[in-house]
């Protein structure tokens, strides 16, 4: 009886209108001259549309053959291979090769491929030859001669073969020829982006957090993106659940039910796990060939993918997990799954692997261990950085109303304010007031080390929180006065300065509100003697006194306090302590004009630092350092070098951006991004950036002749800097000082009730400290345009000429010659250029 050819097996699958394109994939096949493609991912990770809408776009011969198991007989494998291939032949060459297929029992394979070879070298035009499913082939007999087929295939040939599984063909040899092109796993996960697309062609909206959480659950996997599409996503939490209902039924159905009970048994125990490695394993499931089970997991393509590949640390995909202990606890009781949790996390502990012990003993309700292994390695854990692990530890113990001890409770107020949760650490402060009114908890003697540290914490939150040195000091005399034991968490390090590239930014150096010496000194000296003198803390101390020193103009004790938060930054590799203050020695440096100097200090920081973040910061820096020699184009290259989004956005860059738009002649622009920079610190009460960012906008509004605009924020910015005697902010500008001479001359004329919100002598001291150490010549102060105004001036240029050179009007022209005269002290053409002459 002849063999019946289903049509369907040899038809190219048609995508949807719906589809996506997956450019990023095509781009890869268009520019491989591989002759084999393979691609290889579970079930469900769109292989065959992908190929099937690559097909479609292809002008040439395409060849399709999707097997299914009873094509392991030889004969019906190539009988169904050959018919898929003479659709891209010439009928009579189709025709020659099918007798050859009937004969082939009398005769050896190889003459069989052989044939269709010569028949394919024959063909003029490319041919794709797309064989799906091969995962479906296990006949030794089928594989020789595809690896004959493969070896000798011409060069007008491509064979694709696509498997959920490791295919039984000389994979190896063929990587080594660089003949052969792999698309795996990874590869086939939708991006964010080809994720938006995908919901975008489905006109199905989502909030961007319900975007995200859809995004982080299927890991881009396709077929999990179309069942979670089922759901409406009105109510969140629960068409989550719904849909991944649909993902757990496939997966069960489609995956899970196909294997063996023992390898069931396996998956389910071991989906408890967030990595998969043999020893634990072994442990959890009382087998010792957990290795070798995970390889063949491996190599059948069972939603597992390598973590380590060189330790062979595996996982399971989210969602194929998630179906595993989704069937876990419909098989089995909550007290087994709980002992199966304890026994996991007990044999993760003993391996050493202490922070996955600890989250799978939370995840698992395995309280009293959790507890017991967060007491013994916390100090460890939050000095190596895991402080918002430890946050999210306490987090889940209070939403289980299991009762923390308050050495951990006090740690976590501590862990929260240096997150800049400060609200949380604060009420976590107040909670544990009220326990003790309740209990009396600190009065006991087993908690003494928790109550000095307790009133360090609450020390240190006063002063994060709410800038308040005075009431912290009473905390830290309260301390010192009860003769503190050593405690185990002085050695934790934490990163005080997490992103600001001057101290006085941050929370610890009250945002911007210079308290006075004598109110920070109270306090910072309760840290530079005794015990607490090697804290990291202390380092802080001499960075914000330092910083502090230079914007009030005071340079006597200036280095002694740099050099000591130098030292406490490289003895604590503290990037957030390092990099401010070799930002504020390069100015220094700058006073000098030691540019060079400047320079080269920043480029020692780059070498101490690691994190993009600081090195960008450095940039920054040295971008500015740039622009005061008036150096544009450097300015420019170091700019450049930030490419990450979230540093563009950052008040330094973007106001270090604004200048240099300045000085290339653009004050509308830099007036646009100066204005977000002080919307942003109004928001957030930081007042440096808000004095920073006014000044700036008065140097734009003179920059574009509004003389009067540029003098009222002026004002504004004095009026937010008197009381904090801002000294260097003002006048490391070198525009400002013609500025203020312009202000003190207006205010000793004007009798206006607002002119008195900033006093005479604050102003009068300004002008005399940027006197002092450094007399700015009046040309100096000219403005970029003003500049090239003054130029053609002094060449003879009428206003006419002037206006068609740079494009402005007369009237515009006019409104310079006015700023002009008023900063040199002249009063007419004539007078401004003699000034020039006599300079």
């Amino acid at each position: 009886m002849p063999n019946i050819l289903v049509a369907s097996k040899t038809t190219v699958p048609q995508t949807g209108k719906q589809i996506i394109e997956r450019e990023r994939l095509n781009a890869i096949l268009l520019q491989s001259t591989a002759k084999l493609i393979v691609v290889q991912a579970p079930a469900g990770y769109g292989k065959t549309t992908f190929l099937s809408s690559w097909f479609q776009q292809l002008e040439t011969a395409v060849a399709w053959y999707t097997v299914d198991q009873t094509d392991n007989d030889l004969n019906r494998y190539w009988k169904y291979l050959i018919h898929a291939i003479g659709h891209s032949l010439q009928p009579e060459a189709a025709s020659r090769i099918n007798s050859i297929l009937h004969a082939q029992p009398q005769l050896p394979l190889e003459f069989l491929v052989d044939s269709l070879l010569y028949e394919l070298s024959l063909s003029t035009k490319k041919i794709h030859i797309m064989i799906d499913d091969y995962h479906h082939i296990h006949n030794i007999a089928i594989h020789q001669a595809m690896t004959r087929l493969i070896d000798f295939l011409p060069e007008n040939c491509f064979i694709y073969l696509t498997s959920r599984s490791t295919i039984s063909l000389p994979i190896a040899k063929w990587r080594l020829n660089h003949c052969l092109l792999e698309i795996g796993l990874e590869q086939l996960l939708f991006t964010y982006e080809e994720t938006k697309e995908f919901y975008k062609n489905l006109n199905k909206k989502l909030d961007v957090k319900v975007f995200q959480k859809v995004f982080e659950i299927t890991e881009g996997w396709p077929t999990g993106l179309q069942l979670t599409n089922l759901a409406d996503f009105h109510n969140v939490e629960k068409e989550l659940k719904e849909s991944n209902l649909y993902v757990f039924q496939y997966l069960m159905s489609e995956v899970f039910s196909k294997l063996a009970p023992s390898l069931q048994i396996f998956l389910l125990y071991t989906s408890l796990l967030e990595q998969l490695t043999a020893d634990t394993c072994n442990v959890l499931t009382n087998r010792t060939d957990a290795q070798l089970v995970l390889l063949e997991l491996d190599q059948q393509g069972l939603f597992i993918s390598r973590v380590e590949a060189k330790e062979q640390v595996f996982r399971y995909h989210n969602l194929f997990r998630e179906a595993l202990r989704q069937e876990l606890s419909n098989r089995f009781t909550q007290q087994d799954i709980l002992y199966l949790y304890e026994k996991a996390a007990v044999a993760l502990y003993n391996n050493g692997n202490f922070l996955s012990a600890i989250e799978l003993a939370l995840s698992g309700n395995v309280f009293m261990y959790a507890e017991q292994w967060i007491q013994e390695h916390l100090v460890t854990f939050l000095s190596c950085g895991h402080s918002t692990s430890y946050v999210k530890w306490i987090d889940t113990f209070l939403s289980n109303g299991y009762e923390v001890h308050p050495e951990l409770m006090v740690m976590y107020a501590y862990t929260l304010a240096a997150l800049h949760n400060l609200e949380d650490a604060y009420l976590t402060i107040l909670d544990l007031e009220q326990k003790h009114r309740s209990n009396q908890w600190m009065n006991k003697s087993e908690y003494a080390s928790a109550v000095d540290d307790f009133l360090g914490v609450k020390a240190y939150v006063f002063v994060m929180k709410n800038g308040d040195l005075s009431q912290a000091g009473e905390y830290i005399r309260q301390r010192l006065e009860r003769n503190p034991v050593d405690s185990k968490w002085d050695a934790i390090f934490i990163q005080y300065n997490q992103t600001e590239p001057m101290l006085f930014r941050t929370n610890i150096g009250s945002r911007g509100k210079l308290l006075s010496d004598e109110q920070a000194m109270s306090y910072f000296a309760k840290f530079r003697t005794g015990k607490f003198k090697n804290l990291s803390m202390t380092g802080y101390s001499y960075g914000v006194r330092a910083e502090k020193l230079y914007e009030w103009n005071q340079f006597a004790e200036l280095s002694i306090e740099l050099e000591e938060a130098i030292r406490s930054g490289h003895q604590f590799q503290d990037a957030g302590l390092l990099v401010p203050m070799y930002i504020l020695k390069s100015k220094i440096a700058v006073l000098e004009e030691q540019y060079i100097v400047a320079q080269g200090v920043l480029d020692h920081a780059i070498e101490a630092v690691n994190e993009r973040h600081w090195i960008n910061s450095i940039s920054v820096m040295k971008a500015l350092l740039f622009l005061r020699e008036d150096n544009i184009v450097q300015a420019e290259q170091e700019l450049a070098k930030v490419k990450e989004k979230v540093d563009k956005d950052s008040p330094f860059y973007l106001l270090v951006k604004a200048r240099y738009l300045l000085m290339k002649g653009h004050p509308l622009a830099a007036q646009q991004l100066i204005r977000q920079v002080q919307s942003q610190a109004q928001q957030q009460e930081q007042l440096s950036t808000r004095i920073e960012a006014t000044i700036l906008l008065a140097i734009c509004l003179v920059e574009q002749g509004q003389a009067d605009e540029a003098l009222e924020k002026l004002h504004q910015a004095l009026k937010l800097a008197e009381p904090y005697q801002y000294i260097r902010t003002f006048i490391d500008e070198p525009q400002t000082y013609a500025l203020l001479k312009k202000y003190a001359a207006i205010r000793k004329q004007s009798s206006k009730k607002e002119c008195r919100e900033v006093s005479m002598s604050y102003v009068e001291h300004l002008l005399q400290c940027a006197q002092k150490y450094k007399q700015i010549s009046p040309l100096a102060s000219l403005t970029t345009r003003e500049q090239e105004i003054f130029t053609l001036l002094s060449k003879g240029a009428s206003n006419k000429e002037i206006a068609e050179q740079l494009f402005l009007s007369e009237g515009t022209v006019r409104v310079y010659l006015s700023g002009i005269y008023s900063k040199l002290g002249v009063k007419n053409r004539a007078q401004a250029i003699l000034s020039k002459q006599s300079k």
